[in-house]
């Protein structure tokens, strides 16, 4: 069974500091978890009355640790950032948001003396969320958690960049070139061991050639994709957690298949697909929002 699925219907204005024009005129919302996790490492915010929604998606933590309720650091980076989105009255700026949160999450691994100069033991999550005001869209991006837009031709666009895509490859490159320059790094056999590279790989968050990710470091705010696009011409937002990528499909052919047959058959076909390719299957988060027309100047 899906952990929740639905579809809300915004009955009151949403928009600038809860301004009365109706911004939004339904969200849909689904969640699944991986049936190889203990909990579902992702969360989502339905911040209705600030108009901001967002899909938080925690990395799945390559040591043991687990506080007294028995979460892990994947579990706890996302939900830190949902309880500081859930929050917000509107009109703060979700940047702010960002660096308070990642702030907050800095604590609490330093309050569970986690070794933090270790990548591998920090807690982190990605990051999609967006804010809807009356004439524009604010929005923040970390990692591989996604924006999509529709506009009103019905043409669909990926709004922000995946950092994560291609990380392996790039930290090769960079291993290869640090042997070059003289560093004492282990022989290419070495990260054929799926921990040694998902270790090393955890070590270029936030830095040149790596990716971007939420885990406490203050270089979050450097890294962060923000901007803001205008209301005008666009139909709806997507915003997806990695575990609803299809390999067979771009992310704008995944929108539009979601808008074909709505995001809840999608994830299913989604979990077929995988489930007979023996591929792995993630959590799967999504929030899509569709907006009310905007009128003409």
């Amino acid at each position: 069974m899906y952990r929740s699925c639905g579809i809300w219907n915004v009955k009151r204005g949403l928009g600038e500091k809860g301004g009365d024009q109706l911004n939004v005129t339904s969200v849909e919302h689904i969640q699944k978890k991986s049936p190889v996790k203990k909990e579902c490492e992702d969360a989502f915010v339905l911040n209705s009355q600030a108009g901001i929604y967002g899909v938080l998606d925690g990395a799945t933590p390559l040591v043991c640790f687990e506080d007294e309720a028995g979460h892990n650091g994947a579990y706890l980076a996302a939900q830190i950032f949902k309880a500081k989105l859930d929050q917000l009255s509107g009109g703060e700026g979700l940047a702010q948001a960002v660096e308070k949160a990642n702030i907050h999450l800095r604590e609490e691994m330093e309050k569970y003396a986690v070794q933090t100069d270790l990548g591998e033991e920090r807690w982190s999550t990605c990051v999609a969320a967006v804010e809807i005001m009356n004439d524009h869209i604010q929005y923040v991006q970390l990692g591989d958690s996604m924006i999509l837009i529709e506009d009103e031709e019905g043409r669909f666009t990926v709004l922000t960049s995946d950092s994560v895509k291609g990380i392996s490859e790039r930290a090769k490159q960079k291993r290869a070139e640090g042997r070059k320059a003289g560093e004492e790094i282990p022989p290419e056999s070495y990260y054929d061991i799926r921990m040694n590279k998902l270790r090393y790989n955890r070590r270029l968050a936030n830095v040149e050639g790596g990716y971007t990710v939420a885990n406490g470091m203050p270089e979050v705010m450097d890294c962060l994709d923000q901007g803001t696009i205008s209301r005008r011409g666009v139909r709806s937002l997507l915003l997806i957690s990695d575990g609803l990528f299809h390999p067979k499909l771009s992310l704008e052919e995944i929108y539009h298949r979601i808008r074909e047959v709505g995001l809840e058959a999608y994830v299913q076909e989604l979990t077929e697909h995988l489930n007979k390719h023996a591929l792995h299957i993630d959590d799967r988060t999504a929030v899509w929002i569709k907006l009310k027309e905007v009128p003409p100047l």
